[in-house]
């Protein structure tokens, strides 16, 4: 059976002006549905009406237009879908404004209404049609370029009001085909009832097409784009839900992409994109392009970031993410050995050159005891041929400038150099500024002592850290070798611990390899929080060693050695055992300390050393016996905590 058009449609409006003719608009509706929908759908057939609108509801929307002939001419463009308020205003703002996109095209004539088929739909129906004049050929070339793009943006705004309004904001922002395509590829996450993806994602891809550059998207083909942004929406979505589960942990998310990029008039090129999300613990943390790509070198060196390629959204206080590409110096391809190594070890790094903020620090220099100083150097001197004696002292920051007060304490003979004429040649790249220049004494009646204070300026960029906190203790060995190159041997009078402490260092993080390397922010950490400070500088490498090993691996969580209670662990020799205590509960490692204090273990036989890290605090112990008892109490120092 065959119904004609007319005898389907149905019309859910009643028309309040007397002389407006019904059967106007009918007769409209039913030559535009005529155009639109294929006959086989509008023969009603009882066998195969369930096929008939299941297909006829994979149809919607339908647009169609008329074909394009030569300048001058009329277009014809043709809408029917679901209806939705405003869709038809939408149809059109995008017909007249965005054909043409330079320019707004004259529209010959616009009709809309909205109808029923009942055969076919139990839905409102809207149809709609757009004639536009074209002049010239220019006009219709044009358009024909960019018909497909608005045909897409169509497509996805009379679905949705949402979708709409994000459309037609974007509209000033860019008009080639590739950024429709983007949006088509985004609007199908939406439609493919996902769970990953909702409405939001849409305000992701509007903020990151607007801050990205225009030729960030001509190098780039549109897929790669939508993965960025699609990805981008993932990672904040779950950031935010393990936020909402562990408040106080910290949590990094990664993506790594392999791609291919264009630039005008040259070779493709590989570069590799990386997406990372985290959030931020404290208030004035940092995460910015330098700590990422400072991270990405630890374990690819030789890489450079792509010019124009950074977006970075922290548009909410204590989450960010950043993306980014890079390239390599020679521009061979990134391995997957490579891409592997940084999935595996960059969510830690990126924990360890996270920046905090702080505020200078401002104390005046205490003269009196600068004085002390003074006279404590002066008695150092006892014979004409002593070495010259040197404290180095910290001041100030003054922005990146690091600020040290050095006093130096020399024997002067009448015939030898001032300070001043020291420091004139060019021996040294450091800036002194005298501050005083004082006679404290004579040795023989013939020879003074000299106290000289002057002040020295260098730049805090030199001793940054992973974690860009400045690394003091190097600035002073700079500043100290520096001085040596002026005046010769000099004896560090407060460095001499520091020195040793150095020295026992070094010969850990030669005896770690590669492993050292890769954390030494952590073993820089680790070394200085060794209590009794002392044992720093005597302790032999070897313990030091095992004792650091058996952190990282409760660092990250493998457990293959002993354990009690299944939260520590511990390792064993004839002569040393060594624990390792993660915590969150400080009263955990308190009881421990209770505990260990009631065994009266005498300092030099026992070693500690407490690290608060961003997951987790960890407490290590290190004893020195061979006493089976003293052993097996404490093991259960460290039982039933």
């Amino acid at each position: 059976m065959f119904l004609r058009v007319e005898e389907q449609l149905e019309f859910d409006f009643q028309f309040s002006c007397p002389f407006i003719e019904a059967e106007y608009y009918r007769d409209g509706a039913q030559d535009l549905i005529r155009k639109l929908v294929p006959n086989e759908l509008l023969e009603a057939s009882n066998s195969a009406l369930a096929s008939q609108r299941a297909r006829f509801a994979d149809m919607l929307p339908l647009i169609t237009w008329s074909e394009l002939n030569k300048a001058p001419c009329a277009l014809s463009v043709l809408l029917l879908c679901k209806y939705r308020l405003n869709a038809c205003n939408f149809f059109y703002d995008m017909v007249s404004r965005w054909l043409l996109p330079q320019k707004r095209v004259n529209v010959e004539l616009f009709f809309a209404s909205d109808v029923r088929l009942p055969h076919l739909s139990d839905d409102l129906l809207s149809v709609a049609e757009v004639v536009v004049h074209l002049k010239s050929a220019h006009d219709v070339e044009e358009v024909r370029r960019n018909l497909h793009a608005v045909e897409t943006e169509i497509r996805l705004g009379v679905v949705s009001n949402y979708h709409a309004r994000r459309i037609l904001e974007f509209k000033g922002l860019s008009t080639d085909g590739k950024t429709a395509m983007i949006q088509e590829k985004i609007g199908s996450l939406i439609q493919s009832h996902s769970k990953d993806f909702d409405q939001g994602i849409f305000s992701q891809m509007q903020h990151f097409l607007v801050t990205c550059r225009e030729d960030f998207k001509t190098m780039r083909d549109y897929h790669h784009i939508s993965r960025i942004i699609s990805n981008l929406y993932s990672i904040r979505k779950v950031l935010k839900q393990n936020v909402a589960v562990f408040p106080t942990k910290r949590h990094v998310s990664l993506k790594f992409f392999k791609t291919m990029l264009t630039p005008p008039a040259q070779k493709e090129k590989p570069v590799l994109g990386i997406l990372a999300g985290l959030n931020f613990l404290q208030e004035h943390e940092v995460f910015e392009t330098g700590h990422l790509l400072t991270a990405v070198q630890r374990h690819v060196p030789g890489v450079r970031l792509v010019e124009g390629s950074l977006f970075v959204d922290r548009s909410e206080k204590t989450l960010q993410t950043i993306y980014l590409e890079i390239e390599k110096n020679d521009r061979v391809d990134f391995s997957l050995d490579e891409v592997n190594t940084l999935r595996k070890e960059m969510p830690d790094q990126i924990k360890e050159h996270i920046e905090q903020l702080t505020h200078p620090i401002f104390m005046p220099r205490n003269e009196e005891e600068v004085l002390r100083n003074i006279m404590s150097l002066s008695r150092q001197l006892r014979f004409v041929h002593d070495i010259p004696q040197v404290i180095i002292s910290f001041d100030e920051q003054k922005g990146s400038e690091l600020c040290f007060t050095v006093i130096l304490l020399r024997v002067h003979a009448e015939e030898s150099q001032s300070v001043q004429d020291l420091f004139a040649p060019k021996k040294t790249a450091l800036k002194f500024t005298v501050d005083r220049v004082r006679k404290v004494g004579l040795m023989r009646r013939k020879y003074a002592k000299e106290a000289s204070v002057f002040r020295t300026v260098i730049p805090g960029s030199r001793f940054l850290r992973p974690d860009h906190s400045v690394d003091l203790y190097k600035a002073r060995e700079y500043i100290l070798s520096e001085l040596t190159k002026v005046v010769g041997e000099v004896r560090d009078y407060n460095g001499g611990m520091i020195y040793k402490q150095n020295e026992s260092l070094s010969a850990l993080k030669a005896s770690l390899g590669r492993i050292g390397e890769q954390n030494d922010l952590l073993l820089e950490k680790f070394f200085h929080a060794l209590m009794p400070m002392e044992m720093r500088s005597v302790l032999e490498t070897d313990p030091l060693k095992q004792l650091f090993l058996l952190l990282t691996q409760a660092m990250k969580a493998d457990f293959r050695h002993k354990r009690k209670n299944g939260d520590w662990l511990f390792k064993q020799d004839p002569k040393r055992l060594f624990a390792i205590l993660p915590y969150s509960d400080p009263n955990k490692k308190k009881r421990v300390a209770e505990r260990l204090q009631a065994l009266s273990i005498p300092n030099h036989k026992l070693v500690s050393f407490a690290l608060d890290g961003v997951d987790s605090s960890y407490a290590g112990y290190l004893l020195f016996s061979e006493s089976e008892p003293l052993r097996e109490d404490f093991l259960k120092v460290f039982e039933n905590l």
